[in-house]
């Protein structure tokens, strides 16, 4: 689990999957939160993940967090890892905030605290993340982590995306 002041990330278990499969009230129950409808933008990942921490238990912890608000005890995104660190020490980030708790700093507050753990490992040597390809709050909040623009990338469709990346000897600096 990775906590900031005002979120707990918490590594989304197959048991957490399992209550989320069986609908939000069952997650709710389990963990004592409230998890109201739309608290992701990405609702079909939910499947996909479960069927990748399935296959590969070994990627809890570099995958698939619930964001939950401490104080208000809600379920108010998701994010993560792309999987576990490669050969050469880069791991991909990933986050979402529900529309009710974003411009609050807590996209910032999360991207940090998953920075923070990444790091924690010393084999990492690099967090990237990517964005499509105009300044909006996804590109805020990379920059706010400490993050640098490193150029433009093709992803799976063809289609341009801003690579971003925060390494070792610069997180180390701040």
């Amino acid at each position: 689990m990775i906590q900031t002041p005002r979120l707990q990330l918490l590594p989304c278990s197959l048991l957490h999957f399992e209550s989320l499969l069986q609908g939000n009230d069952t997650l709710a129950d389990l963990l004592g939160i409230t998890v109201q409808e739309g608290w992701t933008e990405y609702p079909e990942m939910v499947l996909v993940a479960y069927d990748k921490l399935r296959n590969d238990p070994s990627m809890l912890g570099w995958f698939f967090y619930l964001v939950i608000h401490r104080e208000d005890k809600r379920l108010i995104g998701a994010g993560g890892f792309k999987g576990k660190p490669n050969q050469d020490g880069i791991v991909e980030m990933g986050y979402e905030i529900t529309p009710d708790y974003r411009e609050k700093g807590l996209g910032s507050e999360m991207a940090q605290g998953l920075i923070r753990f990444a790091f924690g490992h010393s084999y990492v040597q690099r967090v990237i993340a990517h964005t499509e390809e105009e300044y909006n709050a996804s590109v805020k909040i990379l920059q706010k982590s400490g993050m640098r623009f490193v150029g433009t990338i093709k992803n799976r469709e063809n289609e341009d995306l801003w690579e971003w990346e925060i390494t070792r000897a610069h997180y180390e600096e701040k």
